[in-house]
């Protein structure tokens, strides 16, 4: 009979060596107790989450009725003083409203054919001199506010000024604004900025100026057929604003209206010249003389 491969001699010898090894181990070993599964200890019953929230609610309460406690205790051993000052806000609002405008005559300037208005406030007067229409592209538009006041000037930036006073003419706003300047006037320096004003009808290039002395002066001139005036003929127009005769004026501002106009800024009213007579020729006569001849003697 033919045997299988796998159990030949030297493997039967491998199998029989692997077998006396074991034994010998098991021999050092001893004897092995069978492994049998032991029941799992009992785990305990957890404490349930409510009872863990009313319990942080508790002290939580006991800590604030605590803390409430001590505050009142400190309270009656540290009374307030007497004499300590209640806190007053420093913007507080105002517990009357400002006062109104009032309408007066305006009977204290004049300014060549402008039309006049005036409305005072305690302690504040502005008269508006006004010459044209600002619709008429075709002929100057004039605005001019003299302000008297014993405040100082705090109204801030040109521009600030005249988008006030735009808004206060009518309802004019202000577009653009272009370059600055200042003028040389009898009254002081006058400051300018070329500014193009609007309503809904159209716009108009005119120079803004403003002058702070003692009679604020504020305003804007508009030359005809949108062009932007002459630095001189505006210069020329503020200096031409004077009193009228019996108007009761402080010393400061009749000073200022008093001082002599500059050289380049002739009176309004043209100058008149006496008529010379000129000498008349003697008239020359065309008419042919008559040649009387003498008779002949005999």
């Amino acid at each position: 009979m033919r045997q299988r491969p796998d159990f030949d001699d030297a493997a039967l010898v491998r199998a029989a060596r692997i077998l006396a090894r074991d034994h010998a181990l098991a021999q050092e070993i001893g004897p092995v107790e069978p492994l049998v599964p032991r029941p799992l200890p009992r785990a305990a019953p957890r404490r349930s989450w409510r009872r863990r929230v009313a319990g942080r609610t508790v002290g939580a309460a006991a800590v604030i009725a605590l803390l409430s406690v001590l505050a009142s205790e400190r309270r009656l051993a540290d009374p307030p003083l007497a004499d300590q000052a209640a806190f007053v806000p420093r913007y507080a609002a105002p517990a009357v409203a400002p006062p109104v405008w009032s309408e007066v005559a305006a009977d204290r300037y004049r300014l060549g054919e402008a039309t006049g208005s005036a409305r005072t406030q305690p302690g504040l007067r502005e008269d508006t001199l006004t010459a044209g229409a600002f619709a008429v592209q075709e002929a100057p538009f004039l605005r001019l506010v003299a302000v008297e006041t014993a405040e100082p000037d705090g109204e801030g930036s040109l521009f600030v000024t005249l988008a006030r006073r735009a808004a206060e003419a009518g309802g004019l706003s202000v577009v653009r604004t272009g370059e600055r300047g200042q003028l040389a006037t009898r009254f002081g320096a006058l400051d300018t900025v070329d500014a193009t004003l609007a309503d809904a009808e159209g716009r108009r290039a005119c120079t803004a100026f403003r002058l702070g002395a003692s009679l604020r002066l504020e305003g804007w001139f508009c030359a005809p057929l949108g062009q932007l005036p002459e630095p001189q003929a505006l210069a020329c127009t503020v200096e031409r604003l004077s009193p009228v005769p019996g108007a009761g004026l402080s010393p400061a501002i009749a000073a200022m209206l008093a001082q002599a106009r500059t050289a380049s800024c002739p009176p309004e009213e043209p100058t008149t010249t006496a008529a010379v007579p000129t000498p008349r020729k003697p008239a020359r006569t065309n008419a042919a003389r008559v040649r009387h001849s003498r008779p002949a003697s005999p």
